[in-house]
This record gives structure tokens, sequence and C-alpha cells, in this order.
């Protein structure tokens, strides 16, 4: 049992003689000075990772960098909570300050994003004290957490918010980073259709570009909406891709195996990309396929701008309902948000290409007539979704592979089909599978003991 016991007051000398009395109450755990809960917390970390030499196995690495994300996200949960009492008491009003993000720097030496952005947490805390509760609980990331924030500090989706936050925050919890954020995007687009538009009228007013030599250096700058942005981005990503597959040729014809063995940089690759799709203009030849630019529009939204621009009127708000997430979109297939006004204008003089999902989708199926994904199937494939479904993967240009394998039965329809870059496909031959969640609809992969490869 803890014994605690009250010190005894004791005399200290001053420097102007006499004495004074210390004040401090000692707690005694047997003879120990007790840890306050700060410090019992860093001892606890500190044992968490004190033999760490001895981990060589990825699972248990693993195991231990979650548990650590875990605690991470719980003391974030008690900073907001404590950043949120000092909001709501004007306690961050002492000293002078004016702001909450101010207040808190004066105290611990954040970044002035950081600040901010625990401030707009904390904000957003008063309206959604679940985003707090998920946070501390773990089911909600930092930066996850940080992002639903920044909706709410956006006045022009700030009344919208309440009727998609939760199913937005279990996107958040299901989904990485990467595709959560796709989601938020393509609401904050649906909720503030008439101010998206207005922005990127802004935008492609102001686009720029120039070519200038300073020094030794040609720098080339540009600017674009996403109208123009996203054929850039595919002409681009087309001989990135070229690029690296000459690297990869190089490599086995030298018969090396790992990405280090390559003999150019991303870094590397990616400049000399633009400099070949500048020779391929300059001699009017392309060694590329000709880009294609897939755009994805539901039959709603499309309605919605036709009316809009045919009556001149401003886009209405086409966020209305949790399911809009869903089931509303316009963008590329790489992810690239579109303003629908853009694409009903590219549509109707045939710039484009154009795929509108109606508002049951459309299904292509080739049944058991191919093993192959070839043609429309391929294509419908890549339409759901363009890049690698390998976590922390993002590569374009993948290929098509069974979900469910041929041998095994599956179909060659594009409810059976993922793509993925030709590194993580091969890894499929090692008893690595994909799965679609039943409950978030999320393509989840498998190790050959049955585990997900799935993050926090």
């Amino acid at each position: 049992m803890p014994i605690h016991e009250h010190a005894s007051p004791s005399t200290r000398a001053t420097p102007g003689g006499g004495s004074s009395w210390a004040t401090a109450t000692w707690r005694f755990d047997i003879g120990a000075v007790r840890p306050s809960p700060a410090g019992r917390v860093r001892s606890a970390l500190a044992d968490l990772t004190a033999d760490l030499h001895h981990l060589t196995r990825g699972p248990d690495l693993a195991e231990l960098l979650t548990e650590l994300e875990l605690i991470a996200r719980s003391v974030e949960a008690a900073t907001v909570r404590v950043m949120a009492r000092a909001d709501e008491a004007d306690a961050f009003r002492d000293d002078g300050h004016g702001t909450l993000s101010g207040w808190a720097r004066s105290i611990i030496k954040w970044s002035p994003t950081e600040a901010s952005a625990r401030a707009r947490t904390a904000t957003a805390a008063h309206e959604y004290p679940a985003l707090v509760e998920r946070l501390h609980a773990g089911t909600l990331g930092v930066a996850q957490a940080r992002r639903l924030a920044g909706l709410h500090a956006n006045r022009r989706v700030r009344d919208e918010l309440p009727i998609v936050f939760d199913t937005l925050a279990d996107i958040a919890g299901a989904l990485p980073y990467e595709d959560f954020n796709t989601a938020v995007l393509r609401w904050e687009q649906l909720a503030d259709a008439d101010g998206a538009h207005r922005h990127a009228d802004v935008v492609h007013d102001s686009r720029d570009a120039s070519v200038h030599p300073v020094g030794d250096t040609v720098y080339v700058d540009a600017h674009v909406g996403t109208a123009q942005g996203a054929l850039i981005l595919e002409v681009f990503e087309r001989y990135v891709e070229a690029e690296l597959r000459h690297d990869l040729d190089a490599r086995d014809a030298l018969g090396l195996t790992t990405m280090s063995d390559l003999p150019r940089t991303a870094a590397q690759r990616r400049a000399d990309a633009l400099h070949a799709i500048f020779c391929s203009a300059a001699v009017g030849s392309s060694p590329a396929p000709e880009p294609v630019v897939n755009i994805l529009m539901d039959a709603d939204t499309y309605e919605a701008a036709v009316v809009a621009l045919a009556n001149d009127e401003r886009l209405p708000s086409l966020a209305r309902r949790p399911d809009d997430i869903h089931h509303r979109r316009c963008e590329t297939t790489s992810g690239l948000m579109l303003d629908p006004i853009d694409v009903v204008s590219a549509s109707l003089v045939g710039h484009v290409r154009r795929v509108v999902i109606g508002s049951h989708g459309t299904v292509i199926d080739l049944g058991r007539k191919s093993r192959l994904f070839t043609g429309a199937a391929r294509e419908a494939i890549w339409m759901r979704r363009r890049r690698c479904v390998w976590p922390s993967c993002s590569r374009l240009h993948c290929e098509v592979d069974h979900r469910v394998p041929w041998s095994e039965g599956g179909r060659t329809s594009p409810d059976n089909g993922d793509p993925l870059c030709a590194k993580h496909n091969r890894w499929k031959t090692r008893g690595y599978r994909t799965h679609m969640n039943p409950r978030t609809s999320a393509i989840e992969v498998l190790r050959p003991d049955g585990s997900i490869i799935s993050p926090v």
C-alpha cells in the first residue's frame, strides 16, 4: 500500500540571513517521491521504447508504432480540451494575448501553423464534442481531426456541416488519409458549388506561365485552373511513367533488382519528363499514347450544372444529405476536383471524353468469357479508382487484376477487379489478396496469414 504523508515545515537559508518556510507538500510512496501524471506518462513511453534494439520483426515494430500513435491521439485530445477550456473561459487573454493560438505559442514553442490548427480544433470541439471523443478513443487521427475542424472554420460550408459530420468522421476512421481528404474535398465543392465555381473562375483568369533563366538554372513556373490542369497532369504523368519504365529496363538489363539501383532519382525523372514533353512538341511527335481525360460526373450534378448554365444562375448547393458524399461527384479518375460548369461547357463542345455516371450506375460484366481485363471492363475499374490500391502506394497507370482469382472462380467484371501497380501485383503471387470491406466499401489488402494491412 502506498504511504502518503505531509512533510513538516522546514527552514532554508536565505541570502539576507534568517530563514523562510518551505510550503511544498511532499507525497511519499514507500520512501520514493511519486512522479507527476505527466512524469509517469513520460516514464511509460521511455519503457516502451527502451529495448528497441531487440525488435527486428516488422509486426512487432508495427504494433509498437500503433500503440504510440494511439497514445499521441489521446494526448492531442487532452491538449485540445485544455485549449477549448481556455477559449471558453477567455483565459487566453491573460498577459495581453488577443488570440487562442497566440496564447498557446507564448507557452509552448509551436509553429504558427501548428498553433492555429489546434486552435481551430478547439473551436470546433465546442460544436462537435464527438471530434475530441473520437480522437481520445483513437478512432480518429490528428490530421483527420484538424481537417474536419477546418471545415467548421469555413463559413461557406459551416451551416451544412452538421448534416454530414458523423459520416465524414466515419470515413476518416475507415479510409487512408488521401481517400478521406478526397471525400472532404468532394463534399466542400458540393456544399459550396457556387463559391467553388467563382473560385475556379478567379484561378483561371489569373493563370500564368513563365520560363526564365537565373544564373546557371532555368526555372519553369506555371499555375492554371483544374480545367486545364487535368489534361496537363494526365500528359505529365504519362511521360513520367515512360521515364520510369526506361530506368526499369536499364536496371533489369544489368541484372539489378532494387529501386535504389535505378540510374535516376524520381526528381530527375520528373525533370526529364518535362523536357521530353517540350521535345515532343518541338518535333511534332509524341512517344506516349494520346492522353485521354476521363471525368466522372453523376447525372444529378450534370443536370444541375446544365440548368444553372442555361439560365445564367448561380450553381446551388449540391450537398443535402450524407449520401451525397458517395453519390455525387465531378472529378477526374485521378481525383482532381473539377468545376461542374466547366465540365458541362467542355462536354458541349467535345473537348473532353465524357463519362457520366447515372443514378444507379452502369454495370459492365464480361462474366467468365475473358480471363483478362480489357477494353470497357478495364476502363470501368480505372474510373472507380485510378491509383494502386496498395496502402501508401499512389502509382498511376496500373494493371488490373482479379480480387477473387480467376483460378478460384473469380469473374472478369468491374466488381471483382482492382488497380495494382506492376510491383504490388507481383506481390499477390506471395499470397497477398485484395478484399472489399462490406461495411466501408474500402479495398483492403490481406497478408498471407489473413491479417489486414490497414492503418490505424
